[in-house]
């Protein structure tokens, strides 16, 4: 309610020491939680989980995102960003943890898992672009030349169908 008043401005100065607050704390709360040289020493173990997870949500997004029409270009895009684990899992881990449900081992592997998938996203967003490319040489995916670009007009200064349809959702949920 407040974004849409002239003060949202200076209400989102006033807040956003106090996230940035609450941001380390829990960044603080986490590192102490993992075990490093646990981690170390299950090295491969946890990288194997890492890729794993990755893929199978990348996957797993693509193939949604795909089913409601969208190109494989941009559902291996929305895949690639919704990779990683969230945040709660740290929450879901340590309420599992505390109720016995995963021993300990368990527990630090998956802890581990979930702090790095989430370390990677950023690398993963970087990495997008040259993936692409990569997918367009092997043809995985459509040349830029042959699809028309989806976010923006088509040459004849018409909008795109996708992003026609996008607008019209948008307008609905509001």
């Amino acid at each position: 309610m407040i974004s849409t008043t002239d003060f949202a401005q200076h209400t989102l100065e006033q807040v956003e020491p106090i996230r940035n607050l609450f941001a380390a704390l829990f960044l603080s709360s986490i590192g102490m939680l993992i075990h490093v040289h646990f981690l170390w020493n299950h090295v491969d173990i946890l990288l194997a989980s890492v890729i794993l997870v990755i893929a199978v949500k990348t996957t797993i997004a693509a193939a949604v995102t795909k089913a409601f029409g969208y190109s494989i270009r941009t559902s291996f895009h929305v895949g690639v960003l919704l990779a990683q684990i969230g945040e709660f899992a740290f929450v879901l881990l340590s309420r599992a943890s505390n109720l016995h449900l995963i021993e300990g081992k368990m527990y630090l592997l998956l802890l581990g898992t979930t702090a790095l998938s989430l370390v990677t996203t950023p690398l993963l967003f970087k990495l997008i672009p040259n993936v692409m490319n990569l997918g367009i040489l092997l043809q995985w995916f459509p040349s830029e030349s042959s699809t028309p670009n989806k976010w923006f007009p088509s040459e004849n200064g018409t909008p795109n169908e996708e992003r026609v349809s996008m607008i019209e959702v948008r307008n609905r949920l509001l």
